[in-house]
């Protein structure tokens, strides 16, 4: 690893950049232990903050894993499938996508049966500043990060508010990737006004029904553009 001095600008972006560096360049292999914290901290001339906030971003990503009682590793990959086996990041927006499979209906219900009037204008802000922003790939997925947090919010319970930031972590992480792969931008938009809808209208069922429809169409988006990379690569 080639020691150097990180800008001091959200120093943790870059170490985890460094180490997914290291993992795709073969340096750093499946199963392989990270070095330890005290040799991270000199080699990249980092605190143990910064260091630990990029260990924590990593683990969302699904790059590595921490083992109580062992340490930190690159994470080992799902077995392979017909053949195939995606990269590890690929792999953790798809495990994050099933995860929504279930989280986004309850949430979206949840918000149809608690939101105030005053959720009911800040979400519906979102999707106009969505529809005047939709050519924007980085402008698409921040407000579609807004749109599922103040569905969120919408339910007043923190846990549900919390679930939201934790998984869009990931999402805003790796959005270039993501959203690329989600060309449907006027599906997206449709999906976000009609659950909506639905909420002002305190339609608990229709809206886990949107909610559902919705996260079934973009994990069978990606995992459809994600396995045709795969293939793709192999041949």
């Amino acid at each position: 690893m080639t020691e150097r001095k990180l800008k001091h600008t959200r120093i943790y972006e870059q170490v985890v950049e460094e180490v997914k560096s290291l993992i795709s360049s073969g340096r750093l292999s499946q199963g392989d232990p990270l070095p330890p914290e005290r040799k991270l901290m000199d080699e990249l001339g980092v605190s143990r903050s910064s260091l630990r906030e990029a260990f924590r971003v990593l683990e969302l990503m699904g790059l590595i894993e921490s083992i109580p009682g062992k340490g930190r590793f690159v994470r080992k990959p799902r077995p392979e499938v017909d053949g195939k086996n995606m990269p590890l990041e690929d792999e953790a927006i798809l495990e994050l996508m099933e995860a929504r499979r279930v989280l986004d209906p309850a949430i979206a219900g949840a918000a149809a049966m608690h939101a105030l009037p005053s959720d009911l204008t800040k979400i519906r802000r979102i999707l106009s500043n969505t529809e005047t922003h939709l050519d924007s790939l980085h402008a698409r997925a921040q407000f579609d990060f807004d749109f599922h947090l103040l569905l969120a919010e919408a339910t007043h319970n923190f846990i549900f508010v919390n679930i939201v930031k934790m998984t869009f972590n990931l999402i805003m992480a790796t959005h270039e990737r993501i959203y690329s792969l989600l060309s449907d931008k006027q599906a997206f938009l449709n999906e976000h006004r009609l659950i909506y809808d639905a909420i002002v209208d305190h339609d608990m069922a229709g809206a886990a029904a949107l909610a559902t429809r919705h996260i079934d169409r973009v994990y069978k988006t990606l995992q459809e553009s994600l396995a045709l990379e795969v293939e793709s690569r192999q041949h």
